[in-house]
């Protein structure tokens, strides 16, 4: 199956026009449905309730009792954003403009404080309610038609080892997530676009790369890349030998090890020491949510020197200059279809097999 989903993806990069290949690829500008998303991190959500827009949907989360509780976030009265009120007991959540009572498990609506105790529409309204659940300091939210699985099914499972250690970062961003996605599988783009970076100035980039494939991992849940020869110099129609070497660079300090991704939109990219780990969640057809996680697997004084050189230079340096710098600089300017592909689009033209494939949901 591997080589035959390599060989009609190799194929299908040298096509002109591709995308109506993936039909379910090119539907999802909000996101596929049916799985956990990523959306904060714990610590974001405290008392005040919390608006989000996940898969095109209007959320609320609310923390009670140490609990998230997640609802759509429109009053069925006049449409007022539930995120604008109030908790006036445990459990509850009362819209600002009526004063509109809704149990935060059921979403019922349990009281109307504007229209007494005896008010008759009491029961009879209720809001959508979503599965939500804290895992590895964030919290995920389940959007779907189908019956939700695990959430330990949508997380890498070393996420959840008891010695990771997990910094990040979560940014609203523009550019749709399948632009996000594909940009972090864009075998070519690194070769060019980052080769002028702090983050990669003391490595050398291949200026190309031989006999590129995306082929599944063992366990089924990742699309990885393999290469056959990486070529860090060679000579070009007009330009010449290229590109040229810089005396400080070193080919052994390359900038991963692997990279693989997984559905709905989650990035690994495995450092020399560390994982670095990208979920690209849909907001809307327009903007996505990019939540980062930095992770070392350590205890003790490593794990305390990581948190350091996380906040020291990843964060400033790698998702800073290089990922908002550079990859995000280049999302937000990328205009598609219509696209003409190219030889290293296989990993891109993959990657929309993989979903088409393998998404949950309906398949037609």
């Amino acid at each position: 199956m591997a080589g035959t989903a390599s060989t009609e993806a190799a194929r299908s990069a040298s096509r002109e026009r591709v995308r109506g290949l993936w039909p379910r690829y090119d539907a999802a500008a909000l996101g596929f449905r049916n799985y956990w998303y990523p959306v904060m991190f714990s610590r974001q959500l405290r008392r005040k309730p919390r608006a989000i827009t996940l898969c095109g949907e209007r959320i609320v989360l609310v923390r009670d009792a140490g609990r998230v509780y997640a609802l759509h976030n429109r009053c069925p009265h006049r449409g007022v954003p539930l995120s604008l009120g109030r908790r006036e007991c445990p459990g509850t959540l009362t819209c600002a403009y009526h004063g509109w009572t809704y149990d935060l498990a059921t979403g019922r609506l349990e009281a109307v404080l504007t229209d007494g105790p005896d008010s008759p529409i009491r029961g009879k309204a209720s809001v959508p309610t979503y599965p939500v659940e804290e895992r590895a300091g964030v919290v995920w939210v389940y959007v779907g038609e189908l019956p939700p699985p695990p959430v330990e099914a949508d997380i890498p499972a070393e996420l959840l080892r008891p010695d990771a250690v997990i910094e990040g970062l979560v940014e609203i961003r523009r550019g749709n997530w399948r632009y996000a996605c594909e940009n972090s599988v864009d075998e070519g783009h690194a070769k060019y676009l980052h080769r002028r970076t702090p983050w990669t100035y003391f490595s050398e980039f291949p200026a190309w790369t031989r006999g590129v494939k995306m082929v599944p991992s063992e366990d089924g849940q990742w699309l990885m890349r393999q290469r056959e020869q990486s070529v860090f110099e060679d000579t070009y129609p007009r330009i010449g030998r290229w590109p040229p070497k810089r005396p400080w660079q070193s080919r052994n300090r390359g900038p991963s090890l692997s990279l693989g991704i997984r559905l709905p939109g989650v990035l690994r990219v495995v450092m020399r020491d560390w994982t670095d780990y990208e979920f690209f969640v849909p907001v809307d057809a327009q903007r996505h949510r990019a939540l980062f996680l930095a992770v070392k697997f350590a205890s003790g004084k490593s794990a305390a020197l990581f948190h350091a050189r996380f906040h020291a230079y990843i964060r400033p340096l790698y998702y800073g200059l290089l990922n908002r710098g550079q990859d995000q600089w280049m999302i937000e300017r990328m205009q598609t279809p219509p696209e003409r592909l190219y030889r290293p689009d296989v990993s891109i033209t993959a990657w929309r097999r993989w979903c088409q494939e393998r998404a949950r949901g309906a398949t037609t």
